[in-house]
């Protein structure tokens, strides 16, 4: 067992009295048996095909990190002029801050109705909705032993319940603030009721802290007729560590649109996983990646069509520059019984440098005979012609890039079905390439 395995245990043992829910029994065993499986399978390496492309252990073992602060004085929000911090502020939308992955509800900014419950995880897991959610979770058995870990050691986050038929009339923004060295973990439980539609945006952000890993898992249950949109922007310290795991029920003809943008931090992991429970529903699974310098960034999505009449959508677009490392893993597994399924997934590479580079393994698994089924992979370079032909036209050779750039990143920020976040992240990309020219001047 490494020695980062080691403090996790041992953190557990120390804290378990003081964790969310621990007056509660089903809960107390569960965390227990969270801790055994993690003891068992320790943290993920290479040798796991699901992390062929990303060694988690290493990452931890070299960081060497304590448990964070509660952090209870005011957090410092970086610089506001930088451009994820200020991405959603144009927007009206309801502030929900947490702070070293704690929720802060005296920094938070919203005021929900009756009908939209929003609770501290301690005081959410009391009731039946989210036990169920713990219980019950959608995720591979690729992914257990992280997903242990912070079931084990979850010590804030939130519940959100929203009542049959709600439509929030405004989005949550779930802004994650790092403002001290260590490690956190964190949970959200989310659960639409039928018919019920939100949107929610999310910002993950270093606020004083360097060098800090983030672990957070959310678990979505979607009923009969919901309507979810989530939008996520990781722009963590450049020497952080960011590992997220999103798995989502989805009941007959619930709709979820899920979009990640990643920008920041030294190793990072997004993981999805979309079960089909009820015929008829459809998920939007798609996210656009820009990364420099020695930054490693992995995306996996599993989708488990498990019954018939459902669609699934996954695009993926990455820009690589300097030694930058991408990684996109998909898979879509078609039950035998789940006919008319179309699911469709596809990843395209740019690389801007030869230094760079980008690993990409779709896999489809089909044991029904009835469907519409693809998957796809791209890596390239800047087209030199398109290059050569806006030069010819006057344009400099770095605005030229530039513009090429953005029009192969607009096929992802297309699928954005907010307008007012669609054109935040196109703004968030720009942002990009001039900090890179600020760096390289």
């Amino acid at each position: 067992m490494t020695d980062a395995a080691k403090n996790f245990i041992e953190t557990y043992e120390r804290e378990r009295n003081a964790l969310p829910g621990a007056s509660l029994g089903w809960l107390a065993i569960r965390r227990d048996a969270a801790l055994k499986a993690f003891a068992d399978a320790g943290l993920p390496h290479r040798r796991l095909e699901d992390w062929r492309y990303t060694d988690l252990r290493q990452a931890l073992e070299k960081a060497s990190l304590a448990p964070a602060p509660g952090h209870q004085a005011a957090a410092l929000l970086p610089d506001a002029s930088r451009a994820s911090v200020a991405a959603f502020a144009g927007i009206e939308r309801h502030v929900i801050v947490f702070v070293n992955g704690r929720l802060r509800t005296d920094l938070s900014k919203f005021d929900l109705p009756d009908s939209v419950t929003l609770k501290p995880l301690a005081e959410a897991l009391s009731e039946s909705w989210a036990r169920e959610l713990v219980e019950t979770r959608a995720t591979d058995a690729q992914a257990a032993n992280v997903v242990a870990l912070n079931t084990a050691l979850m010590h804030d986050g939130m519940g959100l319940h929203i009542a049959a038929g709600v439509k929030l009339d405004a989005p949550l923004h779930l802004l994650f603030l790092g403002a001290d060295d260590g490690i956190w973990h964190g949970r959200n439980l989310i659960r639409l009721e039928e018919g019920a539609e939100a949107t929610i945006f999310e910002t993950h952000i270093d606020a004083g802290a360097k060098h800090y890993f983030a672990d957070l898992v959310t678990d979505v249950s979607l009923a009969p007729d919901a309507r979810l949109t989530c939008i996520k922007v990781q722009d963590e310290a450049p020497t952080a560590i960011h590992l997220s795991t999103f798995a989502t029920r989805l009941e007959a003809r619930s709709n979820l649109s899920n979009f990640i943008m990643t920008l920041g931090s030294a190793l990072s992991r997004d993981q999805a996983f979309i079960r089909f429970d009820g015929q008829g529903a459809e998920a939007h699974v798609n996210g656009a990646t820009a990364l420099r310098g020695k930054q490693h960034g992995d995306q996996l999505c599993n989708v488990d069509h498990a019954v018939p009449h459902c669609n699934s959508h996954t695009l993926f677009r990455t820009v690589l520059d300097e030694s930058a490392t991408g990684v996109f893993q998909g898979k879509v597994i078609v039950r035998p019984d789940a006919q008319k399924t179309d699911g469709r997934q596809m990843s395209n590479a740019l690389l801007l440098s030869r230094d760079a580079a980008m690993n990409a393994k779709p896999e489809l698994e089909i044991y029904a005979d009835d469907v519409q089924c693809a998957h796809g992979s791209t890596i390239g370079e800047l087209d030199r012609e398109a290059l050569f032909y806006l030069r010819s036209r006057g344009i400099d050779e770095e605005t030229a890039r530039q513009l090429l750039i953005s029009a192969f990143l607009d096929a992802a920020f297309d699928t954005v079905p907010h307008e007012g976040a669609r054109d935040a992240l196109r703004l968030l990309a720009a942002s990009w390439f001039r900090l890179g020219e600020e760096e390289t001047a």
